[in-house]
């Protein structure tokens, strides 16, 4: 995996570990596709999900940003 300067920031930032975004891609609860075609995975843990923006390259995924996403529930 390859982090952005922007993804290192903001994963320091909102207290997100490479551990956690590595469990992220290898075990997505979801997976989409956001802007630009970008890949999203969405990953619950106890503080609750995040959402990794990723585009793939050959053999690795380039780390874009990684936030706490705010999910909406209405059952």
């Amino acid at each position: 995996m390859i982090y952005t300067q922007h993804a290192r920031e903001r994963m320091s930032l909102r207290g997100i570990t490479e551990e956690m975004v590595k469990k992220a891609l290898l075990e997505p609860d979801v997976t989409g596709v956001g802007y630009q075609g970008k890949n999203l995975v969405f990953k619950k843990f106890s503080k609750g999900t995040i959402k990794v923006v990723f585009i793939k390259k050959k053999s690795s995924e380039i780390i874009i940003s990684v936030i706490w996403e705010l999910i909406n529930n209405k059952n």
